[in-house]
């Protein structure tokens, strides 16, 4: 777990980096590795996702010039801010948004597959730890595909119990988002 800890740093780190192919590598990394819940545990204990939302905040702002300021936090600096207003992103700025927002996506669904396991009902009451981590079920990957998404939808819509659980059910991550102001930010980018 250590060295898993200090690979999610350094990934981290490559992320506010100015060197675009570190930041754009970074941003793979975290897309394939976010299947592992260990990474996922590790990206959380280090703020991770404020780390990935201050890049696309930076990628946001150069529409304006200035940073829109909707996470709350200084630009890192990685991106020009020397720009006129009617200027685009960079081929490799675009490629970097975009590997970041496929790490945000990944990272959601690994979110809900965790979120949706925690809250269904143990079939096998001999299994009641079945909802507690283990150390081995933090380094089997998650299957966060599209069908696993749909089937866990289609779940969701057809199990009334699992359903109104999800719906009572506080997710973090997506209030942390939504806390820092993501959605703007995603809009925003959208707009560049």
């Amino acid at each position: 777990s250590d060295v898993v800890y200090q690979v999610v740093e350094l990934a981290l780190q490559l992320l506010e980096c100015s060197q675009d192919q570190a930041r754009k590598n970074a941003a793979l990394f975290f897309a394939a590795a976010f299947v592992f819940r260990a990474v996922l545990d590790a990206f959380d204990a280090h703020d991770g996702l404020q780390k990935l939302l201050g890049l696309l905040n930076d990628a946001a702002s150069v529409r304006s010039g200035v940073n829109s300021g909707a996470l709350g936090l200084p630009s890192s600096g990685s991106l020009r801010n020397d720009r006129s207003p009617a200027e685009v992103l960079t081929s490799s700025e675009k490629q970097i948004a975009y590997h970041t927002c496929v790490a945000l996506r990944q990272y959601f669904r690994a979110h809900l597959i965790m979120l949706v396991d925690s809250i269904r009902p143990n079939k096998n009451t001999r299994s009641g730890a079945r909802n507690l981590p283990s150390v081995r079920a933090a380094y089997k990957p998650l299957d966060i595909s599209n069908e696993a998404m749909d089937a866990i939808f289609l779940q969701l819509q057809k199990d009334g119990k699992l359903g109104r659980a999800f719906v009572r059910t506080p997710w973090p991550a997506v209030d942390k988002f939504l806390g820092s102001n993501g959605h703007i930010t995603m809009l925003e980018l959208c707009q560049v």
